[in-house]
Formats: structure tokens, sequence, C-alpha cells
């Protein structure tokens, strides 16, 4: 229980501070390592389904994938769900595949309650190992992560409702479509 109040109150206010900084916008970083050579997602991180604990997580590589990282407790991955599910319909069409992926210190009850409250439609993972937080994960939730084809990821820090367009630019760049 302390790990989730921690967990909240860390969601809280540290997106709170981050995003008062001046000059503070969605951050759209091609993940990389120190040395600059560019991260790519690794498919066999073990995620647990949350309605299907039998589906691989690997199923969705080698194509254009958008991974929502949060916690159920945290009130910023509770309002920015809803703008992530909006895109992820708009674009499933069009090639988009969409997953959510919750932290791995909370309850299955708790992410099923979220996705009944949020009224769900994404493929929901729990991140039990904590593997994709340690190698993806910045500290913070939510995160985006738009994962190309080849495996290339690139990781949104602000989600707010006048940052979706730049969310949706590129997704149509990785779609190779246009408006």
């Amino acid at each position: 229980m302390r790990t989730i109040l921690l967990l909240a109150l860390f969601c809280v206010f540290g997106n709170a501070f981050a995003q008062m900084l001046p000059g503070a916008k969605p951050v759209a970083t091609p993940m990389a390592d120190s040395s600059g050579k560019l991260i790519l997602m690794d498919f066999n991180i073990k995620l647990t389904g949350i309605k299907d604990a039998n589906m691989p997580y690997s199923v969705f590589s080698q194509r254009p994938l958008l991974a929502y990282y949060f916690s159920p407790f945290c009130p910023h991955c509770q309002k920015s769900y809803g703008g992530i599910q909006q895109i992820a319909k708009e674009y499933e069409q069009k090639g988009l595949t969409s997953i959510a992926v919750s932290v791995g210190n909370v309850g299955k009850r708790d992410i099923l309650e979220f996705m009944e409250k949020q009224n769900a439609s994404l493929f929901f993972f729990q991140d039990s190992e904590q593997s994709f937080g340690k190698k993806y994960g910045d500290g913070y939730v939510p995160r985006l992560y738009l994962v190309a084809p080849d495996g290339k990821v690139t990781r949104y820090t602000n989600m707010d409702k006048e940052h979706l367009g730049d969310i949706k630019t590129d997704i149509e760049k990785l779609l190779g479509i246009g408006k």
C-alpha cells in the first residue's frame, strides 16, 4: 500500500513540476543509449495479458505500435487515457496497433477497475516483472511509446489534449499517410 501511495504522489507532483518548467512542451524523444545508438523495442519482454494471460507481447512486433505505459492510480494517467484511446481507434483501420501496459507493482483488480472506469478497448498488459519500466521508463507515468515496425522507439512525455495533434502527426508519418 505504501508503494502505491508513493507512486501516486510521485505521479501527481512529478508531472505537475515537469509541466511547469519554462518552455515545457511535448517531448518526442527517439530513444537512444548513452552512446547515441537507437534503442529498439524488445518484444521478448515478459508482459502479462490482463484479459488473456496467454497472449504474448511478441505478437505486436514488426508492426506500427502505440504503447501507453501507466499506473491505474495516477490522476494524469486517468485523465490522458481517453485521448490516447481515441487516437488508437482513429488509426486502427490505417494500420496502427495499440496497447496499454500497467506498471508492475499493482494488482490485476486495480487494472481491471481502471479499464472499466475508462471504458477501455485497448489490449492491456501488466509489467509484472517490471522489465518494460526498467528498460523504457524514466520513472514517470504516463508515458507513450510509438514503435516503428523495425523496432525503433519514440517516447512521449506529454499527452495533454493540446499536444495530441503532435502525436497524431508522428503517427501519420509512421503510417505513411497524410490528412
